[in-house]
């Protein structure tokens, strides 16, 4: 058509093809400029009625007046010819630029802002794009990026009517396959969400230069859509931040709800991103601000009674204030670890409240009057001492059910906290109405926090008790998949014991979506069990969305960025966890962990005796601390550190590091005898292969080593996510079974590398 006249537009060449048509630059005669026109494709429209409904909705297209969308002119027929008058952009197109692979996270940053500012005029006047892909992008030479085709998928489909459609290449009418979302490709409604999707994948393929999913054929690809994370970004190139690849996550979650929820939420986290602020950072550094002015700490309620019996409740009723409390986003709670370790009768409330940097601090007590239990609460300001509120409460079996969230209520009044009406939803949110199974969870919750066998014998089953009185009651699913995650690995393999965390958390979500707990339980799953890193980084981003001051959610998450060798990020995560629950054991353990890991030894070294200090007698720390020695030469250091661990915890844990170091410094029989028992008692109960896979290495016996790790990998041991990270393993990384292990791993970045020792 180069040279013919459509109308008073003259063709000048051909500028590029799709399956709507072919595109043309051409001379506006009338106007005197240059125009684009997209000829559609014989047959495209049938008749009268359906051109003059593609007219209607093509003019409604040219409404959308902003500089990042191309503008639609006009539409006409001519000899049996449509065509549509589009404004006419010079450059190339996203998928031309995209040809050279990768572009730069500065490029990624301010195109995907421009296209999220593009889609926001669209999506607030209702208007759906429905086939975002790089080649409807177009960069003008002075940078500006353009979107191209906005709707016209969705006319074109409407007025062609039954137009039969094809998903080999191009959804024609409804999209183009790679970047299509799964409720899209399922043929349900969608909405500006669609596009959300689209333009994640779209950020996916420019951050890493290939396609977030591919396939020999258009079954493999619609499955992988459907059924799979795609693989995270940063492990295709690990230049692009973990602020990016968040928000690249988010947008490509499978399940609509989970993505962002507009356009506009988008350009904020980009915005943010370009100037210099990771969302997560930005949104830390929000709450923290607002924590300085508005927290609380609830000590452990005491029981006067010293009946035993009740003792579960006194905890109960304090863990669930703290819940409650702890998701509205004004309020900093101090985490249940850290309270716990004031529980007494003579407690002084000013002391804790400023030793802890709180504004308020809450203390109860129980007593047993007749059939009734009494509780009696204060609220203190630690500023003055004054009594900012005070209430006594004689609760029959119902009134305990209900009374967490009256105390809740009348704090933030006293707080003087303006709730939202979601916030106030929140509050008042009860989880079940049965007494009895409120009053099992509570006793679930009593034995599972010990972190013993005991949960096995006593916690878990009150939470299956709890859940066959009330099959609705969410936290009792969570209380369970927490139950069975601090049981893996320790005392039950993680194949027995991991696939019952996954079903709980995942009940726990189809009953109540909004559980964050739940949602950074089924992340560990994903990360720890199934090795789907980027499921996992979905997990924890929705689970610190609903509840930011959870001290578990950022203490988990900052153990898998470890894991993946994100170790600023990581540290940040244990910053703000230790800030919740500064008293924590197990969280200043983890940060010391996550030092060593990142090879910083002096600062692991530093962080483990601290968190000795705190309690001499928690093994874990000594286990680590002669690790750490370990690794910066300091052997007899490390020997008593070990032996301590192994004395206060008699663990298979405690006995491979002590195994390893000893044969390490030329105890050769004394780590022989030790792995020997630990194989024998691999043969009768569970035995971590992982721990027996450490001494053989500290032995230097490879083959013995490569197949225990192996053994470890059939049983998903936890532990081993720390393959890539561990110096434990320096010695077998250039080992071909090794890197294999690893590649199976499929850890983000997992290319092998020697990483030198500090």
């Amino acid at each position: 058509m180069i040279g013919d006249r459509l109308g008073h537009y003259r063709m000048l060449e051909k500028i590029g093809t799709g399956g709507m048509g072919v595109v043309y630059r051409a001379h506006d005669e009338r106007l005197d400029r240059d125009v684009a026109i997209k000829v559609l494709a014989a047959g495209r429209l049938t008749d009268a009625v359906a051109r003059k409904r593609f007219r209607g909705e093509a003019l409604a297209l040219s409404k959308l007046n902003h500089s990042n969308i191309a503008t639609v002119y006009d539409f006409d027929s001519q000899d049996g010819t449509d065509f549509l008058v589009m404004e006419y952009i010079p450059g190339l197109t996203l998928s031309e630029k995209l040809a050279n692979g990768a572009l730069s996270e500065k490029d990624i940053v301010r195109w995907g802002a421009q296209l999220a500012e593009g889609l926001v005029v669209a999506h607030d006047q209702g208007i759906v794009h429905r086939d975002l892909k790089p080649g409807n992008l177009r960069i003008r030479p002075d940078g500006k990026l353009k979107i191209l085709d906005f709707g016209l998928a969705k006319i074109l489909l409407s007025a062609a009517g039954d137009l039969t459609q094809s998903l080999t290449k191009t959804h024609e009418g409804g999209g183009t396959l790679p970047y299509m979302a799964p409720e899209q490709l399922g043929g349900e409604p969608v909405d500006g969400r669609t596009d959300i999707y689209a333009a994640g994948a779209t950020l996916y393929e420019m951050a890493t230069g290939r396609r977030a999913f591919r396939g020999n054929n258009a079954v493999q690809l619609i499955d992988s859509i459907l059924h799979h994370s795609p693989q995270p970004p940063s492990s295709v190139n690990r230049r692009i931040s973990r602020g990016l690849e968040s928000i690249i996550v988010k947008t490509m979650d499978r399940e609509p709800k989970l993505r962002y929820q507009s356009a506009r939420e988008l350009l904020v986290d980009l915005e943010r991103l370009g100037a210099g602020v990771p969302p997560k950072i930005a949104l830390a550094v929000r709450h923290r601000a607002s924590a300085r002015r508005l927290s609380l700490a609830v000590i452990p309620f005491f029981n006067l009674t010293k009946d035993p019996e009740i003792e579960y409740l006194s905890d109960g009723i304090t863990e669930s204030l703290i819940y409650k409390l702890s998701l509205q986003p004004r309020l900093r709670l101090m985490a249940r670890t850290t309270v716990f370790r004031f529980k007494g009768p003579d407690v002084d409330p000013l002391e804790i409240g400023r030793s802890l940097g709180v504004r308020a601090v809450l203390t109860g007590k129980l007593d047993q009057r007749a059939v009734a239990l009494n509780v009696q609460v204060e609220l203190v300001n630690v500023a003055d001492g004054s009594l900012l509120w005070g209430e006594q409460y004689d609760c029959n079996a119902t009134d305990i059910l209900k009374m967490p969230d009256e105390i809740s209520a009348e704090i933030t009044k006293k707080l003087l906290l303006r709730l939202t009406r979601e916030e106030q939803k929140a509050l008042a949110k009860r989880y079940t109405d049965d007494t009895e199974a409120y009053q099992l969870y509570l006793r679930g919750r009593y034995y599972s926090d010990r972190w013993t066998a005991e949960v096995m014998d006593r916690g878990i089953p009150y939470y299956n008790q709890a859940i066959e009185r009330d099959p609705a009651y969410a936290l009792a699913y969570t209380g369970l998949a927490e139950a069975y995650y601090g049981m893996s690995s320790q005392f039950i393999s993680p194949r027995v014991a991991m696939p019952k965390v996954r079903d709980a958390a995942t009940k726990a979500l189809a009953i109540d979506e909004t559980l964050p707990e739940a949602h950074a339980l089924l992340a560990i799953v994903r990360a720890f069990y199934e090795h789907d890193w980027a499921g996992a980084e979905a997990e924890f981003t929705r689970a610190l969305e609903l509840n930011f001051g959870s001290a578990s959610a950022h203490e988990w998450y900052g153990y898998y960025l470890t894991a993946i060798g994100s170790n600023e990020e990581a540290f940040k995560e244990l910053a703000l966890a230790r800030e919740l629950d500064p008293l924590s054991n197990k969280i200043n353990l983890v940060l010391g962990l996550s030092f060593g890991m990142a090879r910083r030894y002096e600062k692991a070294i530093e962080q483990l005796e601290k968190t000795i200090k705190m309690d001499p007698d928690f093994w874990l720390g000594h286990l680590w601390l002669g690790w750490a020695y370990e690794q910066i030469g300091r052997r007899d250091q490390a020997l008593e550190e070990l032996n301590k661990a192994f004395r206060l915890g008699a663990s298979p844990y405690a006995s491979a590091y002590l195994g390893y170091v000893q044969a390490l410094a030329g105890g050769t029989a004394d780590a022989e005898m030790l792995v020997h028992a630990m194989e024998e008692q691999f043969a009768q109960r569970y035995v971590s292969p992982h721990h027996i896979a450490i001494i053989y290495v500290g032995l230097g016996q490879k083959d013995r080593a490569f197949e225990w790790l192996e053994k470890a990998y059939e049983q998903r041991e936890e532990i081993l996510v720390f393959l890539n990270v561990d110096p434990t393993w320096d010695s077998l990384r250039e080992d071909p079974r090794f890197q294999d292990l690893v590649r199976r791993m499929g850890f983000p970045g997992a290319e092998i590398r020697r990483v030198l020792r500090a």
